[in-house]
């Protein structure tokens, strides 16, 4: 068996550089996925499908929050989604302020398309690997994940402690 040379970088520079890799490679998985959406559709628009898809139903505010823009972004950002029948608004009828935002059939159907799409290129790569370095892989994967969380970010959370304003 061959095993690969020690190397003479600091371990945790090493972890880091290679998690920089590992950013830019997500972040062309992403771009890709991307193409497969509606021209129509923007960065920030898919960005509130998303939430919606996993949070929903949301308000503006909670919209606003996640997107790290003001309210009335949030609400021009969610008017284009509603006219392209990706969104329902339904305003509560006891305070009309109050306005609960839930993707349509089309709008799951969209952000599940792009995910699929990403799980699929992922799987792609990652059934490259021998079972042994899809173990650890996973393994790695989850350790930074909770270290990512007692660090106190979380990348599908909302507010202060959430990843998704750094997405800007």
């Amino acid at each position: 068996m061959n095993a690969a040379a020690p190397s003479s970088k600091d371990p945790r520079r090493e972890a880091t550089e290679a998690m920089m890799d590992a950013s830019r490679l997500m972040t062309a998985v992403v771009a890709r996925t991307f193409r497969a959406v509606d021209e129509s559709i923007s960065v920030p628009q898919l960005r509130v499908l998303v939430m919606l898809r996993f949070r929903a139903p949301m308000n503006l505010s909670g919209i606003a929050e996640g997107l790290g823009v003001n309210s009335s972004n949030a609400s021009r950002t969610c008017d284009k989604l509603v006219a392209a029948g990706l969104v329902t608004r339904v305003e509560d009828e006891a305070d009309r302020r109050h306005v609960s935002l839930s993707l349509t059939e089309h709008g799951a159907q969209v952000v599940d398309a792009v995910m699929a799409e990403r799980e699929r290129i992922l799987d792609s790569i990652v059934g490259q690997l021998s079972p042994a370095g899809q173990r650890r892989l996973a393994a790695g994967v989850k350790s930074f994940l909770a270290a990512a969380t007692t660090a106190g970010l979380q990348p599908g959370a909302g507010g202060q402690n959430s990843l998704i304003p750094w997405l800007r």
